[in-house]
């Protein structure tokens, strides 16, 4: 291959992405496109003469490629997390407060920006290449659609150079993938000539089309994105607030958020929050509200993170569409766990870009403190893609004969599936079943034991699960294990007279994927075991503080969250200066004052104990009173899973994985006091690419070794670990005399 052709191959390459750029990210165009359709003529013409300078960076590989059998689950080098979120400017007032009570002292700056109404995705640079794209998923893994997020011209193959020594080695972006509403409204126009039915809204849009398994085909859909955060860096330039985030990649060559507001103040953040909306409709994409962000990262550092969302953001929600229409009939449907939840039958109503035929009407008491009744006209609303809810009635159309709902008249006083008995639990405002042997109950734990999120076992869908418990094969989640091929071959997912044969191939994967679910770690199993209040995220938390899951069964951790949440209520009702409850004598006084002292010497001893493990933060001391404090876990968890290992189904489930050989593993940290470890008490900074292990591999040596990792360097800083491309860390390590070890030393210190 002649030196010129690969010169006019970069040239042309180069070109075309500047063009690309100025089109798609800038909204300006420099030439015809005529003019573009004969440079990239000209690229492929070249790459067709020379295949070898088709590279993974070229104009050319935007261009959908054959369909892929499927999607791959990658986890997140750093966790997506959510955001909490609001639809109250009282509450903005609140969440300001709070961040401020926690920096006490700090001057604090805002940043607001708009909330695309998107599918959030991570993209991963490598040394400038885009490598990998993922969609959040459960926040911790994410399917690979790499393929699909090739084709949209918005996202850059290479990224733009800063500068030889402010490149990062790697760099993960978080944004959201959106359809602009001038592309949806001629996508729709399309479907519309082609006979084909058209799509709900922009966001229906976009998910449908990142879901493709042709990427072909996702090249033809107007697909966008918007850049807003960030996940792994590793190198690059020293970034410390989320404006600088912005501005850096802006400079990479991605499409930021086109207006953001920088605030001071409460009042500022409630004043950007009202222009955004006003402006908003003029934007070319969907927004449903604004996120807030805290810019400086160094606080973000301090305040951290619950086990569900950053302390240092809240997302404000605009006010939801909302509609009328008639209440036909209240079902009744059964859960997982048993609970009874009554659900509405509307005459279906246009909304929010979809048509709604029912909503959730969550339990007795909240019908009863609206007085819902069938055959009211009832104003609903649906808030992104949560489940429609009934927020009110319209009493003046209320036809004269209604009746006010009872659950126990609605069931027959039996469940609706089995017809075994039911009861309400006080504690949590609902009715259950009580029957474990509840079919309803026993289906919908297999698809729960069987989803992604938990156990991700192939082929065991709604309908295999519910003829697994029809035909008396699996009653029970751990049943699975002891199915056969044989057993599931024949088994009919049809009717008699229409038989849908499962199939030895099918049976085959779906054996082979429950015997994959043996070796899941514990964070899916305690998930999966579909434990009351016990969700994804929480899940995880206490799979980092414990082996397996006779630890969680007999968890110190959960008894000291419990018992600090007892002593902090009697520490309220003993208080020597109480109002509500002063003392009656100054015996009394005394006595209180003794046993106030004890109990809060008892809570702070605790809680201490939790914050050493890392399972706790004290957000503030408060002297001869009680420490303000948050933990991974809140007590009303804790009590349930306590609650549930020992009940006679939890320990039932224990005893049966025992008998099954399963032993799911967590990742318990080893404890700092250990003697003898080569990093005990120590503090190790990761950066730059390791070879031989992932930076989370890393940081799992470190802790096994007694130590504990931060990202960031400083005086405290022990040890930099200091991969390829390492950048402004390692240089400010330098110069604070910070032992440096590349990856060969480290794993020797380790006896690697």
């Amino acid at each position: 291959m002649p030196d010129t052709s690969q010169q006019r191959h970069a040239v042309l390459a180069e070109e075309i992405r500047r063009h690309d750029r100025a089109y798609y990210v800038e909204a300006q165009s420099a030439i015809s496109d005529q003019e573009y359709d004969q440079l990239y003529r000209k690229l492929l013409d070249l790459e067709l003469a020379y295949p070898e300078l088709q590279t993974a960076d070229s104009p050319s590989q935007r261009v959908g490629g054959a369909p892929i059998d499927g999607f791959k689950t990658i986890r997140h080098a750093v966790p997506m997390m959510s955001l909490d979120n609001t639809y109250s400017q009282e509450e903005v007032r609140d969440f300001v407060d709070r961040v401020q009570k926690l920096l006490p002292g700090e001057p604090l700056e805002w940043l607001v920006e708009p909330k695309a109404d998107g599918v959030a995705i991570s993209l991963r640079f490598e040394d400038g290449l885009f490598t990998l794209g993922t969609t959040r998923g459960d926040g911790i893994a994410g399917d690979d659609v790499t393929a699909n997020l090739r084709t949209i011209r918005t996202i850059p193959l290479r990224l733009n150079t800063l500068d030889q020594a402010n490149d990062p080695g790697v760099l993960e972006v978080r944004g959201e993938v959106i359809m602009t509403r001038s592309g949806f409204a001629q996508l729709n126009r399309e479907r519309a000539d082609a006979g084909e039915p058209l799509f709900a809204n922009p966001r229906n849009a976009t998910a449908g089309s990142l879901k493709q398994l042709d990427s072909a085909l996702v090249a033809r859909r107007p697909l966008d994105i918007v850049l807003y955060g960030s996940g792994e860096i590793i190198g690059g330039p020293t970034i410390d607030s989320q404006s600088g985030l912005l501005e850096v990649l802006s400079r990479l060559g991605f499409r930021t958020p086109q207006n953001t507001w920088c605030c001071s103040s409460v009042n500022d953040v409630l004043d950007a929050i009202a222009e955004l909306d006003r402006i908003r409709p003029g934007f070319d994409y969907d927004t449903d509200g604004a996120v807030i962000k805290l810019n400086r990262f160094n606080l973000r550092d301090r305040i951290g993170a619950t086990a569900k969302a950053p302390r240092w953001s809240m997302a404000y929600k605009y006010a939801p569409e909302q509609m009328q229409t008639k209440l036909k009939a209240i079902t009744v449907q059964v859960g997982r766990t048993g609970t009874l939840t009554p659900v509405a039958e509307l005459e279906p109503v246009f909304l929010d870009g979809s048509t709604i035929s029912r909503a959730t009407l969550h339990n007795e008491d909240e019908i009863t403190r609206k007085d819902i009744r069938v055959g009211d006209t009832v104003l609903i609303e649906k808030r992104g893609d949560v489940i429609p809810g009934v927020i009110s009635v319209v009493k003046d159309l209320r036809p004269v004969d209604t009746k006010p709902f009872n659950m126990l008249t609605a069931t027959g006083s039996q469940c609706p599936t089995c017809g075994g008995a039911i009861q309400k639990d006080e504690e949590f405002v609902a009715w259950r079943c009580v029957n474990s042997d509840c079919p309803a109950q026993a289906a919908q734990r297999l698809e729960h034991f069987a989803a992604r999120t938990a156990l991700d076992i192939e082929y065991l869908g709604d309908i295999v699960s519910d003829k697994l418990v029809e035909r008396q094969l699996a009653g029970n989640p751990l049943d699975l294990f002891d199915l056969s091929v044989e057993q599931l071959s024949p088994l009919n997912l049809g009717t008699e007279d229409e038989p849908r044969v499962f199939g030895e191939k099918n049976a085959n994967k779906l054996i082979d994927s429950v015997s994959r679910a043996r070796t899941m770690g514990l964070d899916r199993w305690l998930f999966a075991l579909a434990i009351p209040e016990l969700g994804r995220t929480t899940a995880t938390a206490l799979s980092k503080f414990h082996k397996d899951i006779p630890a969680v069964a007999q968890s110190d951790i959960l008894s000291d969250i419990i018992a600090l949440d007892d002593m902090n209520e009697e520490v309220i009702h003993i208080n020597p200066r109480s109002r509500k409850n002063p003392p009656t004598s100054e015996a009394d006084k005394a006595k209180r004052e003794q046993l106030y002292s004890e109990l809060v010497d008892e809570i702070r001893k605790r809680v201490e104990r939790l914050s050493e493990l890392g399972f706790a933060r004290i957000t503030k001391e408060n002297g001869n009173h009680p420490p303000n404090y948050t933990t991974e876990v809140g007590p009303s968890v804790a009590r349930s899973v306590i609650a549930w290992f020992g009940s006679k189904i939890g320990r039932a489930t224990v005893a049966r994985l025992a008998k099954l050989g399963i032993d799911p593993q967590g990742s318990e940290p080893s404890k700092a006091t250990d003697k003898g470890m080569v990093f005990t008490g120590k503090t190790i900074v990761i950066t730059g690419t390791l070879l031989g292990m992932s930076r989370e591999e890393a940081k799992a040596k470190v802790e096994a070794n007694g130590g504990k990792t931060t990202s960031s360097v400083s005086k405290k800083t022990d040890c930099l670990l200091a991969g390829s491309k390492a950048g402004s860390k390692l240089a400010k390590a330098k110069s604070l005399g910070v032992t440096i070890l590349d990856e060969a030393e480290f794993l020797k210190r380790i006896g690697e």
